[in-house]
């Protein structure tokens, strides 16, 4: 009989550790008034093998009942029957083996137990191996409830990742058209070396995001790889226009975030904020970690939100983040969108922080960060260059 859950003792360890304990009890009991406690030792210790190995015997008959999901009051009645008749066969035995032992060891006649005492000591006994019984069909029971409630979270696991790949489905044909029509452009305008480096680039940023297809969660620093591979397309097609920034504190790089979330982000801060520029603009990542919170932001230095009261945002790109960040974390992460200082949009992303297993903690520089900031001159940040 094996359990489900690998903390749970195993039958044999039940089962003998039970037995061994009952002797014990009982012959501690008899202490006070006996005059051989080893004697009574024997006997007790005795009294606990042969109940032991006795109800070893029910062990099949139970485990196809369980299997045949009898009803409970159906149980009961076959336990209390067959619990009596181990008893009366445990009282022959124990009595049996005693007498014959001692008339060994002390050269005492055997004496043979009268019937009525053969039956008012079973109906004593019966007890035990009822109670084993409960205890047999009570742990059979947990059992199946555990592995019913493992079956259950799988099954919650599978549809919750489900719900995240069905998400992270959905980006890419988004990606992939805006991405198409750029590279489209690229042709018709005749500018035949950047619509080639373009179609590799996105052969390469689509590979990657293939590759961590089943991942949950991924390192901010492998996220902000991908987020580069995205950007590096679109520096194909903007040039000089677009500026990439990046403000990041080495702590964040090994939080766990997930996958192509901030693909999204970058993707409308250069649509709507560098885009609509003749001139181009700027786009700025930060990450900070503040006690246990990771707080993201993706930043622009364009027109900003048409609304400032449109605090979340609208479209697939944001809408998706959200969906996302609620299914791994619930109610425990924060988004919104905003106007910043002195012009441009910033999206804002609080989550728990949280690392890999193997990563190596990295005590950030400051505690005290603090994301609402106006938007940064050049000279306090890095800038990227792909």
């Amino acid at each position: 009989m094996s359990f489900s859950s690998r903390s749970f003792p195993s039958f044999w360890t039940l089962h003998l550790c039970g037995w061994a304990i009952l002797g014990l009890s009982m012959w501690a009991g008899v202490l006070s008034h006996v005059d051989d406690s080893g004697r009574a030792f024997v006997g007790k210790m005795t009294f606990a093998v042969l109940g032991g190995t006795l109800t070893l015997l029910l062990r099949p008959l139970y485990h196809r009942l369980h299997k045949r999901e009898v009803s409970i009051v159906l149980l009961i009645v076959i336990s209390a029957v067959f619990s009596y008749a181990l008893s009366v066969g445990w009282t022959i035995l124990y009595k049996g083996s005693v007498n014959l032992l001692w008339e060994w060891v002390d050269g005492e006649p055997l004496t043979i137990p009268g019937f009525s005492y053969l039956i008012s000591g079973a109906l004593f006994y019966t007890f035990i191996p009822m109670a084993w019984s409960v205890l047999y069909f009570g742990v059979k029971y947990y059992q199946d409830v555990q592995d019913e409630r493992e079956r259950v979270l799988a099954a919650e696991g599978l549809a919750h990742q489900a719900q995240l790949q069905a998400l992270r489905y959905q980006l890419n044909p988004h990606f992939l058209f805006n991405t198409l029509n750029a590279i489209s452009t690229l042709i018709v305008e005749r500018h035949n070396r950047e619509a080639e480096r373009m179609v590799a680039r996105l052969s390469d940023f689509l590979r990657v995001t293939l590759e961590a297809e089943s991942t949950v969660e991924v390192p901010l620093a492998d996220e902000l790889d991908f987020a580069r591979r995205y950007l590096d397309i679109e520096k194909i097609r903007f040039g000089d226009r677009l500026m990439i920034q990046e403000d990041v504190e080495p702590a964040t790089l090994s939080a766990l975030v997930p996958p192509l979330l901030l693909q999204p982000l970058v993707e409308n801060a250069v649509r709507h904020g560098i885009m609509p520029h003749e001139e181009g603009g700027t786009l700025l990542f930060e990450a900070r970690q503040v006690g246990e919170r990771l707080l993201l932001r993706v930043a622009d230095n364009g027109p900003g939100p048409p609304n400032e009261t449109d605090r979340e945002g609208t479209g697939i790109g944001l809408s998706n983040t959200k969906a996302r960040l609620g299914a791994l974390y619930g109610d425990d992460y924060d988004l919104h969108l905003q106007r910043a200082d002195g012009g441009g949009c910033v999206v804002r992303i609080e989550m728990p922080f949280r690392r890999a297993a193997d990563a190596s903690p990295i005590v950030p520089e400051s505690d005290a960060a603090d994301l609402n900031v106006p938007f940064p001159s050049t000279a306090s940040v890095s800038t990227y260059a792909p």
